[in-house]
């Protein structure tokens, strides 16, 4: 099938589902992109001034990417589609988008996070809503990937896992380039796991820098991040190692120590108001890892397992403990 008999849609116009447009429309696809509603302002940016100035400022958009306002217009005779939205919104909007999905769509899952109401990842929502024609073509992507970073064409790669090889082979087609790879990984629970968890690590490395405290630290950190994604991904059903691939440990690296990361920006601020709201107000985007907290705090009683330092995330974020006290003594008690 040639470019122009391809259609992909982005569903997402923040930062991260620009810069997966950006990459799909700079290879020669045509790709429209839709926002959920109440968040216009970045389609009309796109269309008028081929630029993102809301979330992704600075970059010169593909004029092949096209801003839809209609869901319907947007998902209508596509043979691809990527959801990069907020896990709050994934089960309203996978509903809504089910009505228009033509057959063997493949539905790609981008949005890294897990239900509050089932703990059920963000692709069983998927399977749930779309219809049955598509399910086996669900495809999940993980990994380091800061959406600045991969618009401006820096090298990322990520890890892919999808039931069906036509379905990864055809994801490939349209995202790989030079600057662009994607590693196939059949530990599809894993992948979806690890890309959900680490943004509750990333908090914890974003209090560790407001404190100043040294690499030292945030290296132990993440050795404790990595086992407990380990530990959660096996109860889960999924692959202990995937921890320590790109969607677990190159993820938990590139969300925790980018400047741009918004969940790492929540843990730098979250100390000077001790207000997980007006911390995020700040970042000014959606900060994952705060329900993401409080998702893992039923996990690990649902599975009966410890999750020390997510574990206190939560009850620094949620219970109002003393950030810098509680880590301290949490580090102490790991090693």
């Amino acid at each position: 099938m040639s470019k122009n008999n391809i259609t992909v849609t982005v569903l997402g116009a923040g930062n991260m589902g620009t810069a997966i447009a950006q990459v799909i429309g700079s290879n020669g696809y045509k790709v429209k992109i839709w926002n959920y509603e109440g968040d216009i302002e970045p389609l009309d940016q796109i269309n008028n001034l081929h630029e993102n100035k809301k979330y992704l400022a600075g970059i010169n958009l593909s004029h092949n990417i096209i801003a839809e306002k209609s869901l319907e217009t947007a998902v209508h005779n596509t043979n691809m589609i990527f959801f990069v939205l907020p896990s709050s919104v994934m089960d309203a909007t996978s509903k809504r988008t089910s009505k228009f999905i033509s057959p063997k769509t493949i539905c790609v899952d981008v949005s890294k996070g897990l239900d509050e109401k089932t703990l059920g990842l963000t692709t069983t929502t998927l399977k749930k809503n779309i219809p049955a024609h598509s399910r086996p073509f669900i495809t999940t992507i993980s990994g380091p990937a800061i959406a600045k970073d991969m618009a401006q064409g820096g090298f990322t790669a990520m890890n892919i896992s999808s039931k069906k090889s036509e379905a990864i082979k055809s994801v490939k087609k349209v995202l790989c380039n030079d600057n662009l790879r994607l590693k196939e990984i059949s530990d599809f629970i894993g992948t979806e796991t690890a890309g959900s968890f680490k943004n509750i690590y990333a908090i914890a490395i974003g209090i560790a820098d407001h404190y100043e405290w040294p690499m030292n630290t945030k290296a132990a950190i993440i050795v404790l991040a990595v086992h407990e994604m380990a530990t959660i991904i096996k109860k889960m059903g999924g692959q202990e190692k995937t921890a320590s691939d790109l969607a677990g440990l190159g993820d938990l690296i590139g969300t925790a120590l980018s400047d741009s990361s918004r969940n790492r920006r929540f843990g730098q601020c979250f100390p000077k108001y001790l207000d997980k709201e007006v911390a995020a107000k700040e970042v000014g985007q959606v900060v994952e890892g705060v329900n993401a907290c409080k998702i893992v705090l039923a996990l690990t009683k649902k599975f009966k397992i410890k999750m020390p330092l997510a574990e206190t995330v939560y009850q620094i974020v949620w219970k109002n403990a003393v950030p810098d006290k509680a880590l301290k003594k949490l580090l102490k008690q790991s090693f």
